[in-house]
């Protein structure tokens, strides 16, 4: 049984994928982040992919024998100015900025638990991105997702990041520091946000139940919008073009981008360079005077994201 402030959560960025950390310039030692405010771990399994054998006198399996091990780590929290940028190394792997061709990047969480009787830390090691969101809800904090794979996994009696860099107070981003522009036009009364892209990153395997590498795979990215009607852009972007009154069998791309911000200075701006409506629908259209109408589309991403 364990109580309130009884863990720690810290990630290091590799050098080379399961290599060394990024070490500080000034003394030479590991560098380690704090995820950000509210962090929440959602996912943290260890799979040995065990495979059961048989013998031909034997009515049950007679042994199991470990295949591939692989791991799988989801942590959410709050967008930080202190820290997110260094997330983003681990999701970007040209450094931080956007996604080009080769390796992925990778790094290494420390998740530590103190409990009744001791202390014992996971050191999860090779961790790549498999999936990154942001998501923006209407008078709460920003938030983002990040799922990773890892490729194997450490197990000690005692906290390893000594020193972690940490989030301040007021650094936090909150829903009044985001802009998210469409076609050049801001969206207005915006209820809900979430940019995801999926399918980053993948591993290569060798004579070794570890996986040996970490390559990019095809990332996908989606932008969900949610917002009250004042107007049909997005309609008419779904029909095929702005300014459209007929549904048209090609269908023009248009830029966007999402703006996170704390205190009036840039966080992160993700550079959209083509968006097109997947599905668009009105909600409530009949309402009782306490609900609005509002206006859900579903983006394909695609062309080159930007991360500045």
């Amino acid at each position: 049984m364990t109580g309130a402030g009884a863990a720690t959560v810290a990630f290091g960025k590799e050098q080379t994928f399961t290599g060394d950390l990024v070490a500080s310039d000034s003394d030479g030692t590991p560098e380690y982040w704090k995820f950000g405010r509210d962090a929440s771990i959602n996912n943290l399994e260890l799979e040995r992919a065990l495979s059961n054998l048989t013998e031909g006198d034997q009515a049950e399996y007679v042994e199991s024998v470990a295949g591939n091990l692989e791991g799988a780590f989801e942590v959410e929290a709050v967008i930080s100015s202190d820290v997110h940028g260094d997330v983003e190394e681990l999701v970007f792997n040209d450094a931080g900025s956007g996604f080009t061709p080769g390796r992925a990047a990778s790094g290494r969480v420390y998740v530590g638990l103190d409990y009744l009787d001791g202390t014992a830390e996971r050191e999860l090691v090779g961790c790549v991105p498999m999936g990154y969101s942001v998501s923006y809800e209407q008078g709460e904090p920003v938030s983002y997702t990040l799922t990773m794979a890892y490729a194997d996994e450490n197990l000690g009696t005692t906290i390893t990041p000594s020193s972690i860099n940490p989030v301040s107070d007021g650094t936090s981003a909150m829903f009044h520091g985001v802009t998210l522009d469409i076609d050049g036009t801001s969206v207005a009364k915006l209820q809900s946000a979430e940019l995801s892209i999926s399918n980053i990153s993948r591993f290569q395997w060798g004579a070794d139940h570890v996986a040996v590498d970490a390559v990019l795979a095809r990332p996908e990215t989606e932008l969900n919008v949610d917002a009250i009607i004042t107007g049909p852009s997005r309609t008419e972007l779904a029909y095929g073009s702005a300014g459209a009154t007929t549904t048209a069998a090609r269908m023009n791309s248009v830029a966007g981008s999402l703006d996170v911000a704390v205190g009036g200075t840039s966080v992160s701006t993700y550079s959209l360079s083509k968006l097109k409506p997947n599905t668009n629908s009105w909600n409530d259209v009949i309402t009782d005077g306490d609900t609005d109408v509002t206006d859900s589309t579903t983006f394909n991403v695609t062309g080159q994201t930007a991360v500045a």
